[in-house]
C-alpha cells in the first residue's frame, strides 16, 4: 500500500465518518424515493417500503415495518416484519424480509471503501434475476457511492422452510457435494464468455482488478501473513516453510484469469455460505464478494472448504467430470478438457486460502468476520487441499 494510496484511503475513510456520525444524529426520515438508500434497516420507512415493494398492485401499502432480530458482522443482517393494508395483504406482498445493509463505519469501511457492496447490488438487480438457482432473491439492492451507503431487502427463506446450517456440523454427503458443484456449474454456464459483461454487467470487476483494490486499501497480503501465523497449529510445517510464496503465487493465480474464459464468480463459496432448501439440496446465498473471472476460482473453494478431506480426495476426480457435464448442459459449447480443467483445479485454490487467511488476521478493533473456531476449521481443510494439489508448484 502506497503513500499515495494511504492518503486516498484516509481521505475516503474520513468522509465515511462523516456520513455515519450525521445519519446517527439526524432525524429527518428517509424520504419515500427507492433511489434514496436508507442508511440502515432501521431507518427503513413505511412510506420508503411501500415504494418500493407496493408499486405493481393499485391501493396497496405498508403500514408498518419492525426489525425483529439481527446481528452485525460484515455487514449488518435484520430481518423485518411487514404489515400491509388489507389490499397488500390480500396481494400476498412479502411479510418477511431479510435485509442487509453497510450500517455500521466499520462495514461501511471494509466493504464500501473497497467498492465490494457496488458489486453485489449489481448481481441482484441484473444477473440474479436471470438465474435459475437456489439462492434468494431481491426485492431491494441500492448503493449509494457518496456515503458507501448499502441496503438489500431479501426474501426470507426461513419461513418457506429453508435452513442455513452450522459449517461446523453441515457434513456434505456425496450427493450434497453434487448439488454444490451442478449450482457452480449453472451460473458459470449461464455467464460463460458472457456479451453482458461488455453491457449490463460491464461495471463488474475482474477478479485481479478487485483484488488489486483491496491490496491497495486494507493493506491484504499484510494481513495474510498475520494469519498465517494465527493458523499455525493446523497449517502443515510444508506450507508453513514456504509462506512466504503463498501471496505473490495468490496473485499470479488472479493474472491467470485474464487469459482464460470468463464467467461471473460468487468468490466466497465457503460452507457457511451454502443454505439448504425445504428438500435438504444445497444453494448458495450471500453474494457480496461477486467479480469475473476463472470458473475454477469458485470451484477449488468449494471443495477445498466444504468437503471434508477424505471425500474431497475420494470424489474431487469424478466431480470436475460432472462439473464439466454440467456446463455442457448449461450451453457452454467448448468446456475445458479434463487435464485442463484439472490443471486450473489445481492453481486456483489460494484465493480460498488468503481469504481465510485474511479473516484470522484481523486486528482486536474490527468485527470479526467470521467465529475463530469456524475460520481455522475452514483454513485446515483448504490448506491441506493446496498441499495434496502442489498448488504452489503448480503455478508458474
Amino acid at each position: 500500500m502506497s503513500v499515495v494510496d494511504r492518503v486516498k484511503a484516509a481521505g475516503l475513510a474520513g468522509r465515511v465518518a462523516w456520513h455515519v456520525a450525521r445519519e446517527r444524529v439526524s432525524t429527518r426520515a428517509v424520504a419515500p424515493d427507492p433511489a434514496q438508500v436508507p442508511p440502515s434497516a432501521e431507518a427503513v420507512t413505511p412510506e420508503w417500503l411501500t415504494e418500493v415493494l407496493c408499486s405493481d398492485v393499485s391501493g396497496a401499502k405498508v403500514l408498518d415495518v419492525a426489525v425483529t432480530g439481527g446481528d452485525d458482522g460484515t455487514s449488518s443482517r435484520r430481518a423485518l416484519s411487514v404489515t400491509y393494508n388489507e389490499t397488500g395483504h390480500a396481494a400476498g406482498l412479502p411479510e418477511s424480509l431479510f435485509a442487509k445493509s453497510t450500517a455500521t463505519l466499520s462495514s461501511r469501511l471494509l466493504l464500501g471503501l473497497t467498492e465490494i457492496v457496488d458489486g453485489e447490488t449489481r448481481f441482484y438487480n441484473s444477473a440474479r434475476p436471470t438465474l435459475r438457482l437456489r439462492s434468494p432473491r431481491a426485492f431491494y439492492a441500492g448503493y449509494d457511492p457518496r456515503s458507501y451507503r448499502s441496503l438489500v431487502l431479501l426474501e426470507d427463506l426461513r419461513v418457506q422452510g429453508w435452513s442455513f446450517p452450522n459449517p461446523l456440523t453441515n457434513r456434505v454427503s456425496r450427493s450434497d457435494a453434487e448439488d454444490m458443484v451442478s449450482e457452480l456449474a449453472a451460473y458459470h454456464g449461464a455467464f460463460w464468455e458472457s456479451e453482458r459483461f461488455a453491457a449490463d454487467l460491464r461495471q463488474l470487476k475482474g477478479t485481479y482488478e478487485w483484488q488489486r483494490n483491496l491490496n491497495r486499501k486494507i493493506g491484504f497480503d499484510r494481513r495474510t501473513m498475520v494469519g498465517l501465523r494465527r493458523a499455525a497449529s493446523v497449517v502443515s510445517e510444508e506450507l508453513l516453510a514456504r509462506g512466504r510464496e503463498i501471496y505473490p503465487k495468490f496473485m499470479r493465480s488472479l493474472a491467470m484469469h485474464e487469459r482464460s474464459p470468463r464467467t461471473l464468480l460468487h468468490q466466497d463459496v465457503h460452507l457457511g455460505n451454502w443454505l439448504r432448501d425445504p428438500d435438504g439440496r444445497m444453494g448458495l446465498y450471500d453474494w457480496q464478494c461477486v467479480a469475473t473471472g476463472h470458473w475454477a476460482m469458485d470451484y477449488s473453494y468449494a471443495l477445498a472448504c466444504g468437503l471434508a478431506t477424505e471425500d474431497r480426495r475420494r470424489w474431487e476426480k469424478d466431480l470436475l467430470e460432472y462439473y464439466l457435464d454440467r456446463l455442457r448442459a448449461a450451453g457452454v459449447r467448448e468446456p475445458p478438457s479434463f487435464d485442463e480443467a484439472w490443471l486450473a483445479y489445481r492453481q486456483q485454490p489460494l484465493h480460498a486460502l488468503v481469504f481465510g487467511l485474511f479473516t484470522l488476521g484481523g486486528s482486536k478493533v474490527e468485527p470479526e468476520l467470521q467465529p475463530r473456531d469456524y475460520t481455522l476449521f475452514a483454513i485446515e481443510r483448504i490448506a491441506r487441499h493446496v498441499t495434496d494439489l502442489d498448488t504452489l508448484d503448480a503455478i508458474e
